[in-house]
Parts: C-alpha cells; sequence; structure tokens
C-alpha cells in the first residue's frame, strides 16, 4: 500500500512538471512571418509573328507583372481577404517588394507585390496579394534591358505601419496598370519612375523603451525575365515560394508552412494601337489619321489622345502634325520627326508604321507613290511621269523595312521591289506601243498614197504572211457589204481568208479609197489585250465601195504585218472600249470617230 501511493505521488509530480514545462514553452513562443524560398525559373519561347520566321525586338511590347497564386493547402477560411479592414498597428508585418530597374528607359521604381499580417483576432493571418502591373508597356528590345531584386521586409514595430506603407505604394503602383507605353520622356516616366524614392519619409515616433522595435530586411537579385538573341526572344516565369514561418519558438511541432507562389513574368502583345488577329499580327486597314490620334494613351487617373501625348513630349524633333500637305519636302521632314518621337516614346513598328501611313496619306505625292501597278499599265501614263512619282517616295523618312512592315499591316504600298516590276511592264508596254507606232506609221503611208504602183513598193517590206512568207498578206474580209473576193478576182480559203500579195494589196488599198485614218491601239478581248494585235479606224470617200468605212485590224511580229482583217467597229467591243478609254498610252480616239462609221 504505501509502494502504490507512492506510485501515485510521483505520477502526479510527472503530470505536473510537464504542464509547467508546457505554459513556459506557451509563453515563450514565437511570432509567425513570411519567408521566401528559392527561385524556380519556367522559361517559355515567344513565338514569331505569322508571316516572320524570327522574333524581332521591335515588334513587341513587354510589361512585368506580379502575381500570387495561393496554395490549395490553405483553407479559405484561414485568410482574411481585406487587409486595410482588419489591419492595426501592432504585431509582425511582412512586406515584399519588387525593386525594377532599367537603365536603358532611366527607369526606376519600388512596387509591393505581397503583404503579411500575423496575429489577427479573426484569422490566423491576413494577405494583401493583388496583381501588380511593375513596368509599362516597353518595346521589347527596351524590355530586355530591365533588371528585377525584390526585398523582404519584416517588422514587429509597433509604431511603424508596414502595412499602411504597402497600401500607399499600391495605391501608386495602380498607375502603371492604365498606362500606355514609354518611360524616358514621356509623361509615364514623370508619374511612375522612381516613386517610392522620391517620396519624403514618413515622421516614425520614437518608440518607448519597453517597446524595442524589431525589423528584418533581405534582399536579392533574380534572374533575367527577358532572354533576347539575335532572332529569337524567351520569358522567364520566375516561381517563389511563399511560406509562413515561425520564430522564437520552443515547440518541437513548429514548422513552416506553404501559403503559395509569387510569380514574376511578362505579358507580350503587337500592338496597343492596332486590332491583332488570332496569329497577332495587327490589322491598320480601314482608319484614318483622325482615329488614330484620338486614341487613348492612359496616364494615371485620366486619358490622353495620342495626339497630344507626341506634341506634349519633352523632345527636340518634336513634329508639326499639320505640316502643308502639298509641300513634299516639309511632309517628308516632319514625317522622320514623327518617326523618331514614336521610336522615342517607345512604340513599336507595327504602330509607328500605321501612324506614318495614315499622316502621309493626307499628301498628294504619298498617293502618287502607291499608284498601283494594274493602274499604272491602264492608265497609260508615260515612264518618265512615274519615275517621277517614285522618286517621291519619302526616303528621308522611310526605309525598305517600313514598306514591308506597312504591307504586314495589310496597307497598300509599293516597295522598291513593286516599283520595279511596275517600270518593267511599263517599259515593256511602251515597246510594245512604239512597235504599233511604227506599223501605223507605215501602213498609214501606204494607204494615203494615191499611186499603186508606189504603193505596191512601199508595202512588200512591211507584209510577211506565215502562209507564203514575205510580200504576202492574210486578208479577212468580215464586212458583207465589200466583196473583196470578187474586187481582186480570187478565192477565199475556206475559215481562213485570202492570202495576198503585195500587189494585190496595194490594189484592194486603192479600191478602198481611204480618206482618213485613226492612230493604232493595242485590240482588246474581254478586258484583256489581244498578243501582237492592233487596230485602227478609217473612213473612206463618199465613192468609195465601202460605204463610211470600218476598223482595220492587223497581227504582227518582228516588224512585220501578217494578218490584216476589216471589221466591223463593234467587232472585239472595239467600240465600246474607245468609248471608255480614248486615251491609250499616246494614242486617243475622239468618240465622234465612232459616228462617222
Amino acid at each position: 500500500m504505501i509502494r502504490l501511493e507512492s506510485n501515485r505521488y510521483g505520477q502526479a509530480a510527472a503530470w505536473s512538471a510537464a504542464l509547467l514545462i508546457a505554459a513556459v514553452l506557451s509563453g515563450c513562443s514565437g511570432t509567425r512571418e513570411l519567408s521566401l524560398g528559392r527561385p524556380s525559373v519556367q522559361s517559355e519561347p515567344v513565338p514569331a509573328l505569322a508571316g516572320r520566321g524570327t522574333v524581332e525586338a521591335d515588334a513587341y511590347y513587354v510589361q512585368l507583372v506580379s502575381e500570387f497564386e495561393l496554395s490549395p493547402d490553405v483553407a479559405e477560411d484561414e485568410v482574411c481577404r481585406d487587409l486595410g479592414g482588419s489591419y492595426r498597428k501592432g504585431g509582425t508585418t511582412s512586406l515584399v517588394l519588387f525593386d525594377v530597374r532599367n537603365d536603358t528607359l532611366k527607369f526606376h521604381r519600388e512596387a509591393p507585390a505581397l503583404a503579411y499580417r500575423s496575429a489577427s483576432s479573426r484569422c490566423s493571418f491576413s494577405l494583401d496579394a493583388k496583381k501588380v502591373y511593375l513596368s509599362p508597356w516597353m518595346r521589347l528590345d527596351a524590355g530586355q534591358d530591365a533588371q528585377v531584386d525584390y526585398r523582404l521586409a519584416t517588422t514587429s514595430d509597433d509604431q511603424l505601419d508596414t502595412g499602411k506603407l504597402g497600401s500607399d505604394i499600391n495605391l501608386a503602383s495602380n498607375v502603371l496598370a492604365l498606362t500606355g507605353v514609354g518611360t524616358g520622356v514621356a509623361l509615364v516616366g514623370k508619374l511612375a519612375s522612381g516613386w517610392m524614392l522620391n517620396q519624403p519619409p514618413a515622421p516614425t515616433p520614437s518608440p518607448s523603451p519597453s517597446a524595442a522595435p524589431s525589423r528584418r530586411e533581405e534582399t536579392r537579385s533574380l534572374p533575367s525575365v527577358l532572354d533576347v538573341a539575335a532572332g529569337h526572344a524567351t520569358v522567364n516565369r520566375i516561381g517563389l515560394p511563399v511560406r509562413e514561418t515561425e520564430t522564437g519558438s520552443y515547440s518541437p511541432f513548429a514548422k513552416p508552412r506553404n501559403l503559395g507562389e509569387l510569380k514574376l513574368y511578362a505579358d507580350i502583345r503587337s500592338t496597343l494601337l492596332l486590332k491583332a488577329g488570332r496569329d497577332g499580327v495587327p490589322d491598320a486597314r480601314d482608319l484614318s489619321l483622325e482615329e488614330l490620334w484620338r486614341s487613348s494613351i492612359r496616364d494615371g487617373a485620366s486619358g490622353t489622345s495620342l495626339q497630344r501625348y507626341i506634341e506634349t513630349a519633352e523632345h527636340p524633333d518634336r513634329p508639326n502634325l499639320q505640316p502643308d500637305w502639298n509641300n513634299y519636302a516639309e511632309v517628308e521632314s516632319n514625317c522622320r520627326k514623327l518617326k523618331v518621337v514614336m521610336r522615342d516614346l517607345g512604340f513599336n513598328s507595327f504602330d509607328r508604321n500605321a501612324v506614318l501611313y495614315y499622316f502621309l496619306d493626307k499628301s498628294r505625292d504619298w498617293k502618287n507613290y502607291n499608284l498601283t501597278g494594274q493602274r499604272a499599265l491602264s492608265a497609260g501614263q508615260p515612264v518618265a511621269q512615274l519615275e517621277r512619282y517614285r522618286a517621291n517616295g519619302f526616303s528621308a523618312c522611310l526605309s525598305d523595312d517600313d514598306y514591308e512592315v506597312m504591307k504586314a499591316l495589310g496597307l497598300a504600298v509599293n516597295g522598291p521591289q513593286d516599283w520595279s516590276n511596275t517600270l518593267q511592264q511599263l517599259r515593256e508596254k511602251e515597246s510594245y506601243l512604239a512597235a504599233i507606232r511604227s506599223l501605223e506609221r507605215q501602213l498609214t503611208a501606204v494607204v494615203s498614197n494615191p499611186n499603186p504602183a508606189e504603193m505596191e513598193r512601199q508595202v512588200y517590206p512591211l507584209i510577211a504572211s506565215r502562209q507564203s512568207g514575205a510580200g504576202t498578206v492574210l486578208l479577212q474580209d468580215r464586212l458583207g457589204n465589200f466583196g473583196s473576193e470578187r474586187l481582186l478576182g480570187v478565192n477565199a480559203v475556206p475559215g481562213d481568208g485570202l492570202v495576198l500579195t503585195s500587189a494585190q494589196l496595194a490594189q484592194l488599198l486603192a479600191a478602198l479609197k481611204v480618206q482618213e485614218v485613226s492612230c493604232a491601239r493595242p485590240a482588246f478581248e474581254q478586258g484583256r489585250p489581244v498578243p501582237n494585235v492592233a487596230i485602227l479606224l478609217f473612213a473612206t470617200a463618199s465613192d468609195s465601195p465601202l460605204a463610211k468605212g470600218g476598223a482595220l485590224e492587223f497581227e504582227f511580229e518582228g516588224g512585220h504585218i501578217l494578218r490584216i482583217a476589216l471589221q466591223s467597229p463593234a467587232f472585239r467591243d472595239f467600240r465600246q472600249d474607245v468609248l471608255s478609254n480614248p486615251q491609250l498610252g499616246d494614242c486617243r480616239i475622239e468618240p465622234t470617230w465612232l459616228d462617222r462609221l
């Protein structure tokens, strides 16, 4: 019995000691705060735009973004959604800030990414983890120079409102969520760059001796978000594990808890002013300069139009946006200035060239330069005139690459190769028309000669049929009221015509008594020129066996006439062709000619 009672007292003492130790440990329990793990990097290549085999740094915009993803292991009801509503001074607060620098753009800002608060009466911790835009939109070639560090600041100072500080900075960071492009000389740069560094420090009351502040900071550099090399680019998505740790605790059960991951990545797009198709290529068709000038560029709380954005830029080459549109040199000079300012403001090649195209479209010289090849050929303008149009190609403003970008945007422009093709076709056409002019002059001299013997000598070297060679020609009489077979006393080849000698042709032309001929022009059929076939109109004297006249069509090759056909002016729709296009090359046939036939 004595032994049992002694054992009972021993157990009671052991339990009392255990309770005492637990009480001591609970009194020595630590505080919960934030810690960040080693960053992970996931690389993704930037895809090349449709029709382009490589990634061109001047064709993309990039914006740095941070976003927190809550771990699914953390119960939803454990998190206080609104830090501002539950925040009270005191306790432990951790703040993660990203420090973003871009020396190329002279850009520097510090932006909060995550605010953490422990020791709340309503939950285990509070989080303020909104999506944060760390930078404005930058061209990829400038954005590659961005360097990001993070700073983890933890304080238990009852006098320092770290949460309020984070809230204030977050309010300023929202400026960049609405921002367009530019940091160097842009309006946006003045608002956002170095915001935290330029603010005066807030006064902090001196802590009481009994309340010694506790503050720790951790600063580390992160891997580059962008890797840009010749012809390709890579976006690195950086993940920082976020953990809740307990410090100053003697509990053997205390261990870090995974809260989620803080992500740092880059958004990529190809335009800020235009619509982009599914392939990512912007489309600048069906716009106007006025529409583009009204495009809104956000600069904080208010929107600034693109026109005002450019007009107020602090730049030595600020352009005049209303030049004398009839003055080629003035338009070209301001086009160059506009291009430089837009480039320095951070606009990429697509947006720049869309604005430049519609700016130049106010100029008559620009419209002449971009005259389509089909229109140039059908208009019959001389090569010398088109050479002058080509010379006014705004080469002091636009490069060959600019014209290619405009084409990619769906805009109708003539690049150097287009002009070479058009001028080559036009020279070939002029050469073709020159051959027709030469034959026309010789043929006109023949039919105007009243002496049949001289007419025969003139026409002999001019004709050469496929059937019988030099000095002969195939005649096709399609005027039923004339009767060339009866006049010459020969029989036609069925389905072909008459093969005449130079003497017979001279006899026929003399009998026609041609009084006047028009100039010759290519023959067309269904809107297309018939190869090596020309046609002219002729009027006959009152005593001619052919009343009034008709159309004379001739086929030629190598400077010789192979075939002559007497046609009605309605053949091949020649009448309508003359009415629709009196001028073709340097041959003009007045519609009144048709009334005489």
